[in-house]
């Protein structure tokens, strides 16, 4: 669709939900949104209520006050549009940040179980690593600000994607332009890219893991050089009470879904399963 002027506009919406049956919640990644699962979503929507929710400050979602900045806020956030549905508890299946918020969610009693692919926030406080993420994000704030400034079809060219696709995927071309293209889109537009960055800093990494009782899984891609398996991983099957199952998905970089999302439904699913006490079939 074009407008008057001949551009393309883009239509943004919230989120995208399909199927029916036990409730499934997808959250993305920090400055992405819904649209990197929506492969995955049609994937699962032939046994589940599969819901993909851009979190607050992103492209498309809910705004995100000031005073609510931080992993704590985004939460809040989407527990008001889990209220909404009336959907008292789901199972959370969270990328990177997602990943984050999905183990927030489940020490508020919200999660039923949690599926964390690549998830973020294991990282030791001041550590290396945390200010390597963060200052990996602000080196790429000016590209993705002129992005923003020259209009979308900056979106589809090769000097915008090329970092942010490169940095997310282990094969590049993997990815299908179209996704590749969103993802430019919903970085560039990104309402609190830069203040959140900080608040992520006050708070620091994860804590209160120990609380957690949710069955949890965690999915991890083999080729995830964004964050590594002792100083991110690791955390989680430490410090969470319960088993930690883990899947390895081969080939594949830190948000998976872009390069093999029928890889990750499978995961999504043997996991769903696992916790439904249901037989797994490899």
């Amino acid at each position: 669709m074009e407008d008057a002027a001949g551009e393309e506009t883009v239509m943004v919406t919230s989120a995208y939900r399909a199927g029916t049956g036990e409730p499934v919640l997808l959250l993305h990644g920090f400055t992405l949104s819904h649209h990197v699962w929506h492969r995955v979503v049609d994937a699962l929507a032939p046994d589940y209520d599969t819901l993909a929710l851009t979190m607050p400050g992103h492209w498309g979602g809910p705004r995100l006050r000031w005073r609510e900045l931080g992993v704590a806020g985004l939460a809040d956030g989407i527990e008001r549009e889990l209220d909404v549905l009336g959907w008292d508890t789901c199972h959370v299946v969270g990328n990177s940040l997602g990943g984050q918020v999905a183990f927030e969610l489940a020490a508020r009693g919200r999660a039923r179980s949690v599926a964390a692919v690549n998830p973020g926030g294991g990282w030791k406080r001041f550590s290396y690593t945390e200010f390597r993420t963060g200052f990996g994000f602000v080196v790429q704030f000016p590209r993705m600000a002129l992005a923003r400034l020259i209009g979308d079809r900056a979106a589809a060219h090769g000097f915008f994607q090329r970092r942010v696709i490169a940095d997310s995927s282990h094969d590049v071309t993997a990815v299908d332009p179209v996704d590749a293209t969103d993802v430019v889109r919903a970085v560039s537009h990104c309402s609190v890219y830069l203040p959140i960055l900080l608040a992520f800093l006050r708070d620091g990494p994860l804590t209160g893991l120990e609380r957690i009782v949710a069955p949890t899984t965690l999915i991890l891609g083999e080729c995830d050089t964004f964050l590594a398996r002792d100083t991110c991983i690791q955390r989680f099957v430490d410090e969470l009470p319960g088993p930690v199952e883990e899947i390895v998905l081969p080939a594949v970089g830190h948000i998976p879904m872009l390069e093999n999302p029928g890889l990750v439904a499978r995961a999504v699913r043997t996991h769903l399963e696992r916790v439904a006490g249901r037989d797994v079939v490899a």
